[in-house]
C-alpha cells in the first residue's frame, strides 16, 4: 500500500506523455512510420533505464533508501520534467507537409479540416 502514491503518479505521467508521443509519430509520412515507431520505443526504453540509474545514484544504491533519498529522487524527476517541458516549448517546430510547405502549428486550424500529411 505504501507504493500506491508513486504508482498513481507514474500512471499520470505516462498518461500525459504517451498520447503526445504517439500523436507525433502518427504525423510522420507513411514511409517513415517504422522509423518513428523505433525512435519512440527506443526513447521510452532508454528513458526508463536512465531514470532507474539516476534513482540508484540519488539513493546511494542501498536496498531500502530512506524517505529523504526518495524525496530527492522525486525532486530530480520534477526538475527534469520541467526542463523537458521548457525545452519542448522552445524547440517546437511547425508541421511540414509532403510537398515541403509549412503547415500550421499543431492545435491551430488548418482551414480545410484535412491532415496535410495524410491526404491521398
Amino acid at each position: 500500500m505504501g507504493f500506491m502514491p508513486g504508482l498513481v503518479l507514474t500512471g499520470l505521467g505516462a498518461g500525459l506523455y504517451q498520447p503526445v508521443m504517439f500523436a507525433a509519430a502518427g504525423l510522420l509520412p507513411a514511409r517513415q512510420l517504422s522509423l518513428g515507431s523505433g525512435v519512440l520505443m527506443m526513447s521510452r526504453q532508454g528513458g526508463s533505464a536512465l531514470g532507474v540509474a539516476a534513482l540508484v545514484v540519488i539513493t546511494g544504491g542501498v536496498a531500502r533508501p530512506g524517505l529523504d533519498a526518495l524525496r530527492a529522487g522525486w525532486v530530480c524527476t520534477a526538475v527534469t520534467a520541467a526542463f523537458a517541458a521548457v525545452a519542448g516549448a522552445a524547440l517546437r517546430t511547425r508541421v511540414r507537409t509532403e510537398n515541403g510547405e509549412m503547415g500550421a502549428d499543431p492545435g491551430e486550424s488548418r482551414g480545410s479540416g484535412t491532415d496535410p500529411i495524410r491526404h491521398h
